[in-house]
């Protein structure tokens, strides 16, 4: 059902999931902004709620604003409280889980950041453990590696299509040309130390 507005509403429309006969307060209501109408969908906001297990739709997210504006103290309470309470507890959990899956979180953040390729977990264990840590940078190329990667860019170029540096090392890691996961060296040791001194100089100003 769509309206003018919100007074040519009916007090009271039957649910078509549950059957029963409910005050408007309980059924969903959209505005329609571009058409500047109101529209009465045949579905209580309970059933709602079980159909979609939670997901966010216009009336719950125009509620949460407006209990968020008008409780602004509370609201900010509760994050503070969870947060200090839980601090030290989040922290070291966060901290386990890096240290056991260091090499492979590092492969999803490069693959995400230049890719903007998005792996789960399971998968860059995967990559790492076929591959080795390097994956998927040019450090893990064996000599004739890397020159296969500037052969390829070079061919590339000259029929006039450009392939992203990564997407390059990508296929030629698929063809066997990098070196055994044993003996590479990680990279970027020295960047993550200056972040980490950094990190921790923040920390003590803080």
């Amino acid at each position: 059902m769509i309206v003018d507005s919100f007074t040519d509403l009916p007090d009271c429309y039957t649910c078509r999931c549950c059957g029963t006969e409910k005050p408007i307060a309980q059924m969903i209501v959209v505005r329609l902004r571009k058409r500047k109408k109101v529209m009465l969908r045949p579905r209580c906001k309970d059933c709602n709620n079980k159909r979609e297990r939670g997901h966010r739709r216009e009336w719950k997210r125009s509620y949460l604003r407006r209990w968020r504006k008008w409780h602004a103290d509370l609201n900010r309470s509760y994050w503070t409280q969870r947060n200090s309470e839980r601090r030290l507890e989040i922290n070291a959990s966060a901290l386990r889980r890096f240290q056991k899956n260091h090499h492979a979180i590092l492969i999803q953040g490069r693959l995400r950041r230049r890719l903007d390729m998005h792996v789960s977990l399971v998968e860059a264990k995967a990559l790492l453990k076929e591959y080795g840590p390097c994956y998927p940078t040019r450090y893990g190329l064996t000599p004739f590696g890397v020159r296969e990667c500037e052969r390829i860019r070079s061919n590339m170029c000259r029929l006039g299509k450009h392939l992203d540096a990564t997407e390059i090392r990508i296929m030629v890691y698929a063809d066997g040309h990098y070196k055994k996961p044993s003996i590479q060296q990680v990279p970027y040791q020295r960047a993550a130390e200056q972040l980490r001194r950094w990190q921790a100089g923040r920390r003590k100003a803080a």
